[in-house]
């Protein structure tokens, strides 16, 4: 396996080598805007000009939209996704920050579910977003509080310029995986409405190397893993005038699945989880020359059964329901005072509750308002600067926060510098605090600083050549942080116990040429990522000095491009390093480097219709991985798809 990543990383650069040596021979042709530009982010969000802001490529986006997100996060960002395997739950671990501590957010309302705070990428599938952008650390405070590590932002667009009005797939992969998807679309000048269905199913029995049970290891296939997850999303955007309108944006889903054991355990047991849920939104924008206003409420609901049965009535059977409703309400002003003053002032009130099960109380409920001020100013003539103030009021605990940035071209249009402090803190979740037994009430707000520097270097020649790198170094003290641990009775309580000191480095490089026919696009992430306890809780303290449990220090990936006429063929390459999975350091799960490829060819029959087929492997050498210790991932497995376009 290791001589087939070196080689990998070979043809990556002679490829790159080959493409310099035939600048020279270039024709005049035009880079597609998706890669030569950012997605420009809007006025009320330039109010954080320090943070470090990254978006996946459109067109990446697009080739993606068979895949879930965590899938696609996993592939082409910095952010770490710890899966139990294909269909199961994943979870994210940003800048070395634990799960609950990445924000989710829909159209700009906070969708990280109320009771664990920790978000399932695997439910989310990517055809249901147009934009996905990534705010590093937790300096965005627009998204709210909790983001210590960063926030994931998934947005919906009203696209009144393309002209396609239907667009269809169908993929069949390994495992018995069906998955099948379409969106259309009506509009005139002033409605537009786009309607969204997906499906996947999957027996996902797939085929796995057992290093566990035996001296020797042997394959065997999973069981109870198979998975089946249907949504639905509706929008409508309305034109009032030219400086106003209206969105609303329905989006419900459901799905069922097995959860299997970890290879490890020897009982017989079963178990089931089935999600609902329902998200609604709704709201009205107005802009002019110096104001832009924007109000915005929503629903959401969230349901969970959990089922759990022995063949044996030794244990007894478990089962438990879990609901959840939030309501938000966001008011959002921008006043553009003058050419170098911008001024903002934000108002959400949220409202949960929840009716589960497992919590001490049959029902709970949670109010949260905060009021956020923030300013930008353009100080000299290529200085901006930015502060931003933000108090919460969450039943009736009072807790403010704030931010600061600073952004400057060093040589214009090829090196900037920007910098950003901040303050933030994360509240406990509803299972921290009411789960039964083990819920404790008395628990601090995990709070703490962050610090963050990112030099951009661009280089452009003519329309031809794009090449950007972008460097980061961070450090973040989260102190507070909430840790499940054993008790005397037995069972499990949420503590304040660590202090957590986390730092790195994230590199992004990206090269665009085009050539006679050939558009060819390599783009390469990395981030190191230490991440520790610099606190003793107690003299025998193992954890002290030591990484935290599944943080990788070292994770990268690289995707390879090349676009022939109607042919495009890709090649991906995915490292994430050793993982710890005990505190002491004494367990880990060894590294591993995945190789994806891809096929596709764009058929088109009429002006305005186009036949897509596409072919991919996924992890191309077949390397054995495990994600989470004694769940092993699928090793080679191919899928096939077509798709509609009119």
């Amino acid at each position: 396996m290791r001589r087939f990543t070196y080689i990998s990383i070979l043809l990556l650069i002679f490829a790159f080598d080959a493409m310099a040596q035939n600048v020279n021979s270039v024709k005049k042709f035009t880079l597609d805007s998706a890669m030569i530009r950012e997605n420009r982010l809007n006025k009320i969000n330039e109010v954080t000009v320090g943070t470090r802001v990254s978006n996946v490529n459109s067109v990446i986006l697009k080739g993606s939209q068979t895949k879930s997100l965590s899938e696609l996060l996993s592939d082409n960002t910095m952010v770490y996704i710890k899966s139990l395997g294909q269909g199961a739950l994943a979870t994210s671990s940003f800048r070395g920050t634990s799960s609950g501590h990445t924000q989710v957010n829909w159209n700009g309302i906070n969708i990280n579910p109320v009771m664990s705070g920790s978000f399932d990428f695997s439910q989310i599938p990517v055809f249901f977003a147009d934009n996905v952008t990534l705010f590093h650390g937790s300096g965005h405070l627009k998204n709210g509080t909790g983001a210590l590590g960063g926030s994931i932002n998934i947005n919906n667009r009203a696209d009144w310029k393309d002209s396609t009005r239907f667009n269809a797939f169908a993929e069949i992969g390994s495992y018995d995986t069906y998955t099948t998807a379409a969106s259309i679309k009506f509009l005139n000048k002033k409605s537009l409405f786009r309607t969204r269905l997906y499906y996947q199913q999957s027996e996902n029995n797939y085929r796995y190397l057992n290093k566990v049970f035996k001296k020797e290891a042997f394959y065997e296939y999973r069981k109870e893993a198979k998975y089946k997850f249907a949504g639905i999303m509706q929008e409508g955007y309305f034109k009032l005038s030219d400086n106003s309108n209206i969105y609303t944006n329905l989006w419900v889903q459901s799905g069922s699945r097995r959860l299997p054991q970890p290879i490890i355990v020897n009982i017989t047991q079963h178990e089931k989880q089935e999600d609902s849920g329902l998200k609604y939104l709704i709201g009205y924008n107005f802009r002019s020359n110096k104001h832009d206003f924007s109000v915005k409420g929503a629903y959401l609901l969230n349901i969970l059964d959990y089922d759990k049965w022995f063949d044996n009535d030794y244990f007894p059977n478990e089962s438990s329901h879990n609901l959840s409703q939030t309501v938000h309400i966001i008011c959002d002003y921008l006043y553009d005072y003058s050419s170098k003053l911008n001024l903002n002032a934000a108002l959400k009130y949220t409202h949960d509750f929840v009716n589960a099960t497992n919590f001490s109380k049959t029902t709970v409920n949670r109010n949260v308002i905060s009021l956020q001020t923030g300013v930008l100013w353009n100080l000299f003539s290529h200085i901006i600067i930015n502060g931003h103030m933000m108090l919460e009021v969450n039943d009736n605990r009072y807790t403010p926060t704030f931010s600061a940035g600073i952004s400057s071209p060093i040589i214009k249009g090829i090196l900037s510098a920007k910098a950003n402090w901040s303050y933030n803190y994360k509240f406990p979740s509803m299972n921290d605090l009411y789960w039964q037994p083990g819920g404790n009430s008395a628990l601090l707000p995990e709070k703490g600083f962050s610090y963050d520097a990112t030099l951009t270097f661009i280089q452009k020649s003519k329309e031809h050549i794009y090449f950007k790198s972008e460097i980061t170094g961070y450090l973040m003290n989260i102190n507070n942080w909430i840790m499940w641990l054993p008790t005397m009775n037995w069972y499990w309580e949420p503590r304040n116990v660590k202090n957590v000191l986390s730092y790195g480095l994230e590199v992004l490089t990206e090269c665009n040429i085009v050539f006679n026919s050939y558009k060819v696009k390599l783009g390469v992430n990395y981030t190191y990522s230490p991440s520790i306890n610099r606190d003793k809780n107690f003299e025998e303290d193992d954890t002290y000095h030591k990484q935290l449990p599944y943080v990788p220090l070292h994770k990268a990936n690289a995707r390879l491009a090349v676009d022939y006429g109607k042919l495009s063929f890709s090649y991906q390459i995915c490292y994430t390093g050793k993982r710890y999975t005990s505190e002491d350091e004494s367990y880990s799960t060894v590294a591993y480097t995945i190789h994806d490829a891809e096929l596709k060819y764009d058929m088109f029959t009429k002006k305005h219709f186009k036949l897509t087929p596409k072919l991919r492997v996924n992890n191309l050498f077949n390397a054995f991985y495990e994600s989470t210790q004694y769940y092993p991932m699928p090793l080679r497995n191919i899928s096939g798809s077509i798709m509609i376009t009119f």
